[in-house]
């Protein structure tokens, strides 16, 4: 196999327990570098848009000023791209709602692995 050469294996329990402790706690300082990233962004989303041509843009798709925040000019951005023909936007937005994207769905894919087999069906069920 390539690449074994360089694993290194551990010898001890104790020499064990030490690299296990030290990989529990930059596993604790990166779950909460994320979790202060993710809160970081939430805050931002969540800001009034402050920009004025933003602000009337989206007001004139007859959205509530109090509903219009950070989140809400993003969604609007990406729904207007999706329209302008932007495929990955419409992605993002099929996603975002949950839904699953075409030619994401698992029955359709046995539906055409049951056709290429033919007549062995008893094998995709």
């Amino acid at each position: 196999m390539a690449g074994q050469e360089n694993l290194k294996f551990i010898k001890s329990t104790e020499e064990a327990r030490e690299k296990g402790r030290a990989g529990g706690i930059a596993s604790g300082k990166a779950r909460r570098r994320k979790r202060a990233m993710r809160e970081a962004a939430d805050l931002f989303l969540s800001l009034p848009v402050t920009d004025r041509r933003k602000l009337k843009k989206l007001k004139a798709k007859e959205l509530d000023e109090e509903d219009i925040d950070q989140q809400m000019a993003m969604i609007a951005g990406l729904v207007e791209a999706a329209q302008n023909g932007d495929a990955a936007c419409a992605n993002v937005i099929v996603k975002l709602l949950g839904e699953a994207l075409p030619g994401t769905d698992s029955t359709d894919e046995l539906e055409k692995a049951a056709q290429i087999l033919g007549g062995v069906e008893s094998v995709i069920e």
